[in-house]
């Protein structure tokens, strides 16, 4: 698609991928509304990078119905979701608590999917639109401690299936994108330490750049499907 044609709400876009993607989407041309849950830190990530904040959370209803109808209001149409809110929680089985697991599924799980459902009805109608799921490399192998986190994005991958499948007829297109470790606040927002960067590792713009790439591609083909992968991380 042509990039100065998109129209695209950004899930998670305080910060990290989500932030950076709506960035460069701005810089090619796009119209964009991020939105994220903590409202003073959406409207600075929006004022930095020229897109607009609807604050809400994904992982209640009405928050997402109204994030949508906000964002084709604002826009004046709607034809990309970069579905990218969630977070991590790290607990072996023995520890895991069963609240906290309800609790990730409801954002990464559930929400992605309401809001890929509310997008999807307006993209049916007008018989386009793009919907790119973040997932993650603990979508495609598990991980001591990792039951939460990989559950919740192991059923987005079959979730991105069934709906590639459902919405293929109607011209739309569903993507996933499946990074290993990004250097943005994620560990810190899971519990774990900060970590000092490492310039072998892969940044937020990585998979920002990996995202613009597939929605450039012409309309009459897609990428189903793509991993990033640090080269050789020390």
């Amino acid at each position: 698609m042509d990039l100065n044609n998109a129209k695209a709400l950004v899930t998670g876009g305080s910060s990290g991928i989500g932030m950076e993607t709506a960035r460069q989407l701005v810089n090619a041309g796009s119209k964009v509304t991020i939105c994220a849950r903590h409202e003073d830190q959406l409207k600075e990530a929006a004022d930095e990078v020229g897109a607009i904040a609807v604050a809400g959370d994904v992982s209640k209803e009405d928050d997402v119905e109204r994030i949508v109808k906000t964002t084709i209001d604002e826009l004046g149409g709607y034809n990309v979701l970069i579905n990218n809110a969630g977070y991590g929680m790290f607990a072996k089985l023995t520890d895991l608590d069963a609240q906290d697991f309800r609790d990730l599924l409801n954002v990464n799980t559930v929400g992605a999917m309401m809001v890929a459902r509310e997008s999807a009805k307006y993209f049916i109608d007008q018989d386009y639109g793009n919907i790119i799921n973040i997932s993650s490399s603990a979508g495609k192998k598990g991980f001591e401690g990792g039951t939460a986190y990989c559950a919740s994005k192991f059923a987005l991958g079959g979730m991105t299936e069934s709906w590639r499948s459902e919405l293929r007829p109607h011209n739309i297109r569903v993507m996933q994108v499946n990074p290993s470790e990004v250097q943005t606040r994620f560990n810190v927002n899971a519990g774990g330490e900060k970590r000092p960067f490492n310039e072998t590792k892969l940044i937020a713009e990585d998979i920002a750049q990996t995202i613009l790439s597939m929605l450039k591609l012409h309309n009459r083909g897609f990428i189903t499907e793509t991993s990033v992968w640090a080269t050789n991380p020390r």
